[in-house]
């Protein structure tokens, strides 16, 4: 004290410097932390820009506008494959009764018409063999014009009739010489779908809430290649139709007109064998080499196909527009 009441302002002057010396320091070691702080961030932002200056591709304009392109196509490919899936949902469905009912009635009389007066690739009259009273699939409206009471199966209904049209017009341009049976899912009635045509689940491509179909199995007589030229009609894809079985039945007859002309053959050489001695085994080696001769004939096919829909998400970020 003695000190500072002899000298005041040289105690004074040496507080004062003592605390601007303390806040000096404070300063510095603050100003290193921010410092410090950020030559690590400057070192950091250099490593991510050394980063992406080596990746592959590099972010250059060039390729920024090469990925922006990439993802117009992307998109263009994903809405191409969206219609595809939705193929089906393009058939305009009505839900008037009387509209559909009318429509059924159309439908037969129209393929009725078509079966009689076809004519073969060589555009030779070759009307096609149906069944007497044969409504193509729709028996249950051929004399009865009653409208289901059931909202859903009005639709379904006329989406059956639409489907159909379109495999029935593949079949007939394949040239088959009859038309034995054309089925469809019955739709609704419990009891009804006990006896109605139903298709194996085991084959069937459904699935609740992802995939819905609609099946139908024709049966059919002809040729190989009537098959063959309605399978290639159907793999154009004009609609989501996928065949799921095909099964051939191919007549007996020749086969036993065959056998029984064997055995009638084989009774002869029997009678006159013993007269022939040695003869009949002389002139069997040539028959060894002769190449049988094969007359194809007509076969039934019965195939069983599936409409295929897929029920896409209706959320705007999975469904762009």
């Amino acid at each position: 004290m003695g000190l500072f009441k002899k000298n005041p302002a040289f105690c004074l002057f040496c507080v004062v410097a003592v605390l601007v010396f303390a806040a000096g320091a404070t300063l510095v070691v603050m100003e290193s932390g921010k410092l410090s702080k950020s030559q690590q961030q400057v070192a950091s932002a250099d490593s991510q820009i050394d980063g992406l200056l080596q990746a592959n591709p590099a972010p250059t304009s060039e390729n920024v506008q090469a990925a922006q392109q990439n993802a117009e196509e992307l998109s263009a490919q994903l809405l191409s494959i969206r219609e595809n899936l939705q193929r089906g949902s393009r058939l305009t469905i009505s839900n008037d009764g009387t509209r559909v009912m009318s429509g059924v009635q159309k439908y037969i009389s129209n393929y009725r018409r078509q079966v009689a007066a076809h004519n073969n690739a060589e555009e030779v009259a070759a009307p096609i063999q149906i069944p007497e009273d044969f409504a193509f699939g729709f028996e249950k409206y051929l004399k009865q014009t009653n409208i289901s009471q059931d909202s859903a199966v009005v639709p379904q209904l006329d989406k059956q009739r639409q489907v159909l049209s379109y495999i029935l017009d593949q079949l007939i341009a394949a040239d088959p010489a009859a038309i034995q049976a054309v089925e469809r899912e019955i739709l609704g009635d419990a009891a009804a779908k006990a006896t109605g045509f139903q298709i194996n689940p085991a084959i069937s491509a459904r699935v609740p809430g992802a995939i819905d179909t609609l099946a139908f199995r024709v049966t059919f007589t002809g040729y190989t290649p009537t098959l063959r030229k309605f399978l290639n009609n159907l793999a154009q894809f004009d609609l989501p139709i996928v065949v799921r079985s095909v099964a051939v039945d191919r007549p007996a007859t020749n086969a036993k007109t065959a056998s029984a002309k064997k055995r009638k053959a084989s009774n002869i050489d029997d009678i006159f064998g013993v007269f022939a001695g040695s003869s009949t085994s002389a002139e069997a080696a040539p028959d060894a080499n002769q190449i049988p001769v094969i007359s194809e004939t007509e076969s039934s096919f019965t195939v069983t196909l599936e409409f295929i829909e897929i029920i896409l998400p209706s959320n705007s970020e999975e469904n762009p527009s």
